[in-house]
């Protein structure tokens, strides 16, 4: 790569190896799971956080075949009985395209009587959205991630619509509504 072309294309000249894409997203995965999947809890005392990297720990079972998401919470009802309660996958950069979303978060979303949560990393959510919408993939919620110099950071980009909503004149809605 010559000394001008490198200023012409940022993302040849910031091309990470594939240890290091790995790493960042495994520190993701365990610190979104530490900060938002924090279970059992005092609140949820019977529920149970499983992070499937960098070994897997527990699958979930989607129609005839078991997927692997990045995060996945149960709960312990009885002796021996679980209940899957929710499910996360957590992106890189390079993971938010159509195929991943056909592969993966579409069939997390299709699980009935659970929560599927989607992490991107920032900058991504939008596009994250975009495939979502076309592909007709309904998550419960939409969030980004980042590590900035003050720590981790997890950021809301959207929740699903409220039934209340409905009721709002189209303006209200609009102003309300998250980009």
């Amino acid at each position: 790569m010559s000394r001008d072309t490198r200023w012409e294309d940022i993302n040849t000249l910031l091309n990470r190896t594939e240890r290091t894409k790995e790493e960042k997203l495994d520190s993701a995965i365990a610190q979104i799971a530490a900060e938002r999947f924090a279970f059992p809890s005092t609140d949820n005392p019977s529920y149970r956080t499983y992070v499937n990297v960098p070994e897997v720990t527990m699958g979930v079972q989607a129609g005839d075949d078991e997927i692997v998401p990045s995060i996945v919470v149960t709960e312990k009802q009885k002796v021996g009985e679980t209940r899957l309660v929710m499910t996360a996958q957590v992106c890189g950069r390079e993971q938010v395209h159509e195929g991943e979303a056909r592969r993966i978060w579409a069939r997390c979303a299709s699980i009935p009587d659970q929560a599927f949560y989607l992490f991107v990393p920032v900058g991504f959510g939008a596009e994250a959205k975009r495939i979502c919408r076309q592909l007709g993939i309904r998550p419960a919620g939409f969030r980004t991630w980042r590590t900035t110099p003050r720590g981790f950071e997890v950021n809301d980009v959207s929740q699903p619509p409220s039934p209340i909503a409905a009721l709002m004149p189209p303006l209200v809605r609009r102003l309300l509504a998250t980009p």
